[in-house]
């Protein structure tokens, strides 16, 4: 089944436009690729932003959605989920999905919505591209993507799988995701160990 058969909403996110002259003020966090990975959507990573414009109450993350960065990575397509647990914060901490996101909501078939981001990231949009969306340059014929459009998405195809069968597999595939995450966090804090080493070795030869 089509993406376009399984989503009832399919929409770009929004275009941030930081107007300081309008006196009405939005404090929200805003979504960005490197806040997604793992298809886990990590936006309280970021700093809460003050922007200047009205914003649509569409375009704020709500549980089950599912949003696509329209430039995939080599190593990510940042696909990412947002559980049901997740509710809808409170509004400091609300958070904007931006326009070089394609959201996904409101399933309207027998797919959990989980499920479908764990399939584009690992699988359909890598597919996708590889079929549909791979270009060469004219001067040094490497590989270039395009950027993915509303329609390419609703194009991709999904599995036909039994809700049992989707649920058995989310059971499998979440304990590597929280795996992954750790090991993450753990390289991370590594790096600053290093960075910090270095810093105070630098410090102390002055």
């Amino acid at each position: 089944m089509q993406i376009k058969d399984i989503f009832k909403d399919i929409f770009k996110g929004l275009r941030i436009e930081k107007d300081n002259n309008i006196e009405e003020k939005i404090t929200a966090y805003l979504i960005d690729t490197k806040d997604v990975k793992n298809c886990s959507i990590n936006y309280l990573n970021s700093s809460l932003q003050e922007i200047g414009m009205k914003v649509k109450e569409k375009y704020y993350l709500k549980p089950n959605d599912i949003i696509i960065a329209t430039i995939p990575s080599e190593k990510t397509c940042h696909v990412g989920y947002c559980p049901e647990e997740n509710g809808q914060v409170e509004y400091n901490r609300r958070a904007i999905i931006k326009k070089n996101f394609i959201v996904l909501r409101n399933p309207i078939s027998d797919y959990k919505s989980e499920f479908v981001a764990e399939y584009l990231e690992m699988i359909g949009i890598s597919e996708y591209f590889s079929k549909n969306k791979i270009t060469y340059d004219k001067y040094d014929n490497k590989k270039k993507k395009e950027a993915l459009t509303i329609e390419d998405i609703e194009k991709i195809e999904v599995p036909n799988i039994s809700l049992d069968k989707q649920i058995e597999l989310l059971s499998l595939i979440n304990p590597i995701n929280q795996r992954s995450s750790l090991y993450q966090k753990l390289i991370q804090n590594d790096l600053e160990i290093k960075k910090h080493m270095i810093k105070e070795m630098l410090g102390n030869e002055k």
